[in-house]
């Protein structure tokens, strides 16, 4: 969406490029900083600025928005909260909203919606934590990242201790994400959030709100009096979901006990929430069956923090009746802290490279409502239960690498004089695991704070070298443009140059769509010619000669690539032009190069297509489409190898690793290679630091972060979270480099 006549073209010193959105509040652009870097750009409407107490609210937005910094979230870069045309800058996000997304693609599957359920809670944890309450959580303010969901707009975010700033009888949010006290008193805390979460995840697997009707009034007659509508919600969310649309506050689960009940492996006796005083969830039609019985609590399950809340109320407005309070509901069963929900797994969220096509950010609009919501009955509306369907069948796995291939080496990890805070910016394909490593370390370090914003390595490397990161991570080595850059940056705090040291590995997987069959085994030239478009069929004679005895269909092969930039697209070509060169006639590259095909802008479509049409075939990160059964890989090395962290360690620890002047150590993988348990479509990332010349005040948590995501400890975290981590004596050689970061 260009510029329109009458846009400015710089607000406070960034150039304006196009129109992203626009809503109640003002217009979204993208802008762009002097060094580079992409922003959404928030500029008020001019007949809001002459209202004072919309200048109040605007600056309470700013410095709420400040505050929150968390991987779920767009931090605030920059604001002009006293401009003559007040301005908001944050972090530019690309990717469609959650209301995009379904409206034009569907409703989320099962297991998409459990991962945007456990990257939003992770979210709402972020923004209790700093004392915030959002109010206005609702599809058009989820963005969907590659990496994960992004929770915008903290327009009428505020402290939860605050006093409230709205007009009296008028509560400020979206009818239908509203809580019921939200509509009754026009009072809010973190509950409201919770409530607002569940009928976001409604709409996500569904297509329609839990409380849709038409017209706000009885909207919100439904929040406060009626049962949600939940056809179509998958069974394995429908105990979760329940406990959040509680229509007491005390009833909802906090977002500790739904992260925990999120984060429990894969594979344990499902959960529903735990009765308290309110006996059991009642039955409800599903096509899922009977809900589960409970699942004990573990011992040394954290019992729920005490989170303050507001719970002003506002008089009801003398020209309208009173709101009529129904009587109290019993609160909602409580979840099981620690207990799993059926199919839920630790998030592994999709994840980009270096540049990414841009999306429209919606801008979320405020909506003021009468707090009368009761004359009128709006009629609901059901859609069909349609989330993506894959082949989920489990194939064989391949052997994990033999011992001394894993880092389990006791890395030189302490926390004395970790103290301070540390910042870095970069790929979004490394991000769960830097959230995973920065949470535990910060556990172990309390004195220490290291703060991850997956930006895009692009955006990263910028921010580094210009001395806003402390460190960056990247998805390939510096080249030589970006280590000339880096001497100026580092010789300005005492001279050096940057250096590449290797933090984990990263595996595309190959997956696939074909009903009936369990176990596939495909090899490069094979992959290939069906991602060239010369293979067409399933029963393909090259295909049938890597698995024979397998029943193979004539059904039409569909191959999906990612029609953006992506990182994985880079992976995969990379592989195929080094492991097939004679059938693969193009030159690797993050931009699909092939012919044919079918295009999807972003993971999630991606995952989508694969999964919603027989006989398609596609790749992602591994891990993140659970659902799809993915290929093992027939490198001529003994058996087709399987994704894992034990067959990318083992990758990595054939790769060369090459020493420059500062101490980097970069890898040259073989893509091409025949090393028996290896996987050959793997990706590395890399910190990018100054050899010398850190920050005095951050070099030893510096040091301290590094090696424990380095270490046995920072080992663990990644395989836990389907990471490859480095071999013991790559890992050997980058403790070395770190201990000599001056």
């Amino acid at each position: 969406m260009t510029l329109q006549e009458g846009d400015p073209s710089v607000i406070g010193g960034y150039r304006l490029e196009r129109r992203l959105g626009a809503g109640g509040m003002g217009v979204v652009y993208l802008g762009r900083s002097v060094s580079g870097r992409r922003l959404a750009v928030k500029v008020i409407r001019p007949e809001l600025v002459t209202d004072e107490g919309f200048r109040v609210r605007f600056r309470r937005e700013v410095e709420a928005a400040r505050q929150v910094s968390g991987a779920f979230t767009a931090p605030v870069v920059d604001a002009g909260p006293d401009a003559e045309q007040p301005w908001l800058a944050t972090l530019f996000v690309p990717g469609p909203t959650l209301h995009q997304h379904v409206t034009s693609a569907g409703p989320l599957a099962a297991a998409a919606a459990h991962r945007l359920a456990a990257g939003l809670v992770e979210a709402l944890r972020d923004i209790h934590r700093a004392g915030l309450v959002h109010r206005d959580l609702k599809p058009g303010n989820v963005l969907l990242a590659d990496d994960g969901p992004r929770v915008i707009d903290f327009g009428i975010a505020r402290a939860v201790a605050a006093a409230p700033l709205t007009t009296t009888g008028v509560a400020i949010g979206t009818p239908g994400y509203m809580a019921p006290e939200q509509l009754r008193t026009g009072g809010t805390g973190p509950e409201a959030d919770v409530f607002a979460l569940g009928s976001v995840l409604v709409f996500a697997t569904t297509g329609h709100g839990p409380f849709d009707g038409m017209s706000s009034d009885g909207i919100g007659y439904r929040v406060v009096h009626e049962d949600p509508d939940l056809t179509g919600l998958p069974g394995t969310l429908r105990p979760l979901v329940t406990a959040c649309l509680a229509k007491e506050p005390g009833g909802r689960p906090t977002v500790e006990e739904l992260l925990a009940a999120l984060s429990a492996p894969t594979g344990e006796p499902p959960a529903v929430p735990t009765p308290s005083s309110a006996g059991p969830v009642p039955a409800e039609p599903s096509s899922a069956g009977p809900v589960p019985a409970p699942v004990p609590a573990a011992a040394d399950t954290p019992t729920r923090r005490d989170v303050p809340t507001s719970r002003d109320a506002a008089p009801t407005r003398p020209d309208t009746p009173p709101v009529p309070v129904p009587a109290p509901v019993p609160p909602a069963p409580r979840l099981v802290p620690g207990a799993a929900l059926p199919g839920a797994r630790p998030p592994k969220r999709k994840r980009t490279a270096v540049v990414v096509s841009a999306t429209v950010l919606a801008l979320a609009a405020a909506v003021t409502v009468p707090l009368v919501v009761l004359h009128d009955r709006g009629g609901g509306h059901a859609s069909a239960d349609s989330p993506g369907k894959g082949a989920a069948s489990q194939q064989p796995k391949t052997p994990a690498a033999p011992s001394s291939s894993s880092s389990t080496s006791a890395a030189p990890f302490s926390c004395a004089g970790a103290q301070g805070r540390v910042r870095a910016d970069g790929s979004n394909l490394v991000g769960p695991l830097m959230n995973r490593w920065t949470t535990r370390f910060q556990a172990r370090c309390p004195g220490a704070t290291v703060v991850y914003t997956g930006t895009g390595p692009d955006a990263g490397l910028t921010s580094f070298l210009s001395g806003q990161a402390d460190f960056a991570v990247d998805d390939a080595p510096l080249d030589q443009q970006g280590l000339d850059r880096s001497r100026a940056r580092c010789q300005s705090r005492g001279g050096g140059q940057a250096v590449d040291l290797p933090l984990a590995a990263t595996q595309i997987a190959v997956v696939y769509n074909l009903p009936g069959v369990r176990d596939l085994v495909l090899d490069a030239a094979t992959l290939a010619k069906i991602f060239d478009g010369r293979i067409t069929r399933w029963n393909d004679a090259a295909i049938g000669r890597l698995n024979p005895g397998a029943t193979l269909p004539s059904t039409a092969v569909r191959a999906v690539h990612r029609a953006d930039y992506s990182s994985s697209t880079l992976a995969l070509t990379t592989y195929l032009h080094t492991a097939a060169v004679s059938a693969w006639p193009h030159t690797p590259d993050g931009s699909w190069p092939g012919k044919g095909g079918v295009g999807s802008t972003g993971a999630i479509a991606q995952e989508h297509e694969v999964g919603t049409v027989a006989g398609s075939i596609g790749y992602s990160v591994a891990g993140s489409a659970d659902p799809l059964a993915t290929a093992r890989i027939a490198t001529g090395a003994g058996d087709p190898v399987a994704v894992g962290p034990a067959t990318a360690t083992a990758f990595v620890a054939h790769a060369a690793a090459s020493g420059g002047p500062g101490g980097d150590l970069v890898l040259t993988p073989d893509y091409g290679g025949t090393a028996p348990g290896a996987y050959p479509l793997t990706a590395v990332s890399y910190a990018v630091v100054c050899a010398k010349g850190n920050a005095a005040g951050t070099l030893t948590t510096l040091r301290a972060f590094l090696a424990y995501a380095t270490g046995a400890p920072g080992a663990q975290d990644a395989a836990a979270v389907g990471f490859g981590p480095l071999p013991d004596a790559l890992a050997s050689r980058v403790h070395k480099a770190i201990a000599a970061l001056d």
